[in-house]
């Protein structure tokens, strides 16, 4: 090998160096936008299940009470029914039998158009809803601080910590639940009603 060739291969070698060195920073800086991008997402995810949760309980605390508001209006008139039924002297009953028929036609009616009219049903969806919702939370929470802990690991590791730095990426903060007031107790669902 001559002297020219020797020049040759070292330029060669120096310019594969320097494409590696910045093909090598390029990869860094786009983990940690990717990363970063990952950890915006999983906030996103968060307060997309915030804003579900904060839109979806007071639609199904006000369907189950309606439906609790419906079933306890035809209890009150079945019992106010009964009790008239037997306070009422004989020569009334043709009177309240009519009302009775027009109740019960009513309340066959809704039954069809109701056939779950059970406040227990109500009350068992209500709380599969609220519990599928806070888990979903919890879930997005997790991500969210899997998301935070490889993004910080990745930005405080060598040598993303010197392209983090140049390029003002700062460590993102965990989801911290301890300052919350009444974080450990049980929710009181009585209030919704």
């Amino acid at each position: 090998m001559n002297f020219a060739e020797r020049e040759l291969a070292v330029t060669v070698l120096e310019w594969g160096g320097v494409i590696f060195f910045i093909l090598t920073l390029i990869n860094i800086y786009n983990t940690i936008v990717s990363y970063h991008q990952s950890v915006k997402s999983a906030a996103s995810s968060i307060e997309v299940e915030l804003r579900k949760r904060l839109s979806l309980i007071p639609q199904v605390v006000e369907t189950a009470r309606q439906y609790l508001l419906h079933e306890r209006s035809v209890l009150e008139e079945l019992t106010r029914l009964r009790t008239n039924i037997e306070k009422t002297p004989e020569g009334d009953i043709v009177a309240l039998s009519e009302h009775q028929k027009d109740f019960f036609d009513r309340l066959f009616a809704v039954a069809e158009a109701y056939p779950q009219l059970r406040s227990s049903d109500v009350f068992l969806t209500l709380e599969n809803i609220l519990q599928d919702t806070e888990e979903n939370l919890a879930a997005a929470r997790h991500i969210y601080n899997s998301n935070v802990d490889y993004y910080n690991s990745y930005i405080n590791s060598f040598p993303a910590l010197i392209l983090a730095g140049l390029f003002k990426y700062k460590e993102a903060e965990y989801l911290s639940y301890e300052d919350i007031p009444g974080l450990h107790d049980d929710p009181d669902i009585k209030k919704l009603f």
